[in-house]
């Protein structure tokens, strides 16, 4: 009787590349929303209201080192 691998042993590689790259873009996504100033987001069955702080010009300071 001869040893036949199953799915995960056979495409072991290209299945952690696929999730690895799935991860990556909902990582991406995520990130996106988060520096967004939108008050509401939507994205497929997900939904978000939030409270997006004002930043005035004069609340802001640049200094060069």
């Amino acid at each position: 009787m001869e040893y036949d691998p199953d799915f995960i042993e056979r495409n072991g590689t290209w299945v952690l590349s696929v999730l690895a790259v799935l991860m990556t873009c909902i990582g991406a996504m995520l990130t996106f929303f988060l520096r967004s100033r939108c008050s509401r987001i939507r994205c497929f069955c997900f939904e978000c209201e939030r409270e997006v702080v004002s930043l005035e010009p004069e609340q802001v300071s640049v200094s060069v080192k």
